[in-house]
């Protein structure tokens, strides 16, 4: 395993369409919630600005402000979320729980104050929350993954501040690796979208909190792995420092 790190840059590929982990949108994924979704407005009686943030570890918080005539409530809620089914996903936590449903780059979630225990107001509001664009330096860095097959592949791709940076596939044959390494160049396109380029080939990938899914044909890396597209699931990478011992 050291000696496949001396490849310099790794990252998970399934090399057929069928294979695990493949999704058909990153609407419908599990991990698509990950990320901060932002609202402000006024609603009946009260006025509110509302922030959720879903971290990638299936935690979630949710800040902001209720204000109303009488009253005014500061939130600093935590939660666990999880995917439910299709677009919907579930929080839960402080007794109670608040189904989200993602259209794109949007969220609805129906909140009771009361059962929240937040408000002594026992009604349903409605909330629509938009995804907060990333910084466009967010993917700067290591992604990689591993997924174990009849085949093992390993990717890692390698982010560099000014736009450019390297994608290295190894795929196994028996116990026998190969490496096919590119350079790449790289933009953010808007809110949480990137895109990635070498040779006349583009990636798209979609950042969501630590998870960078990335859209690429097998066959580009693979002599004779499928040439449909498929969605690759990554996570940040960070390298372990090196041993330095010191003089006693």
């Amino acid at each position: 395993m050291n000696g496949k790190l001396l490849f310099g840059v790794l990252i998970t590929l399934i090399v057929c369409a069928s294979a695990a982990g493949c999704i058909s949108s990153p609407a419908s994924a599990p991990y698509a919630l990950a990320g901060t979704w932002v609202t402000s407005g006024n609603i009946s009686i009260a006025s509110y600005d509302l922030t959720l943030v879903c971290n990638g570890d299936g935690t979630a918080k949710l800040l902001g402000l209720l204000s109303a005539p009488t009253m005014s409530k500061d939130l600093n809620e935590n939660f666990k979320w999880a995917y439910d089914q299709d677009n919907t996903f579930i929080l839960s936590g402080g007794g109670t729980s608040i189904k989200a449903i993602m259209n794109g780059d949007t969220i609805s979630l129906s909140i009771n104050p009361k059962n929240m225990g937040i408000w002594d107001l026992d009604r349903d509001f409605d909330f629509t929350l938009n995804r907060l664009a990333t910084s466009p330096d967010a993917i700067v860095g290591l992604w990689n993954g591993t997924i174990e097959g009849n085949v093992s592949n390993e990717i890692m791709m390698d982010f560099l501040e000014d736009g450019n940076g390297s994608i290295s596939v190894i795929y196994y044959q028996g116990d026998i690796p190969t490496e096919e390494k590119k350079d790449i160049t790289w933009e953010y396109i808007k809110a949480n979208e990137y895109q990635a380029k070498y040779g006349s080939n583009t990636m798209s990938l979609e950042l969501f909190d630590d998870i960078l899914t990335i859209k690429i044909i097998p066959s580009t890396f693979i002599t004779g792995a499928s040439d449909s597209q498929i969605t690759v699931v990554t996570k940040s990478f960070i390298l372990p420092l090196p041993f330095i011992e010191f003089p006693v």
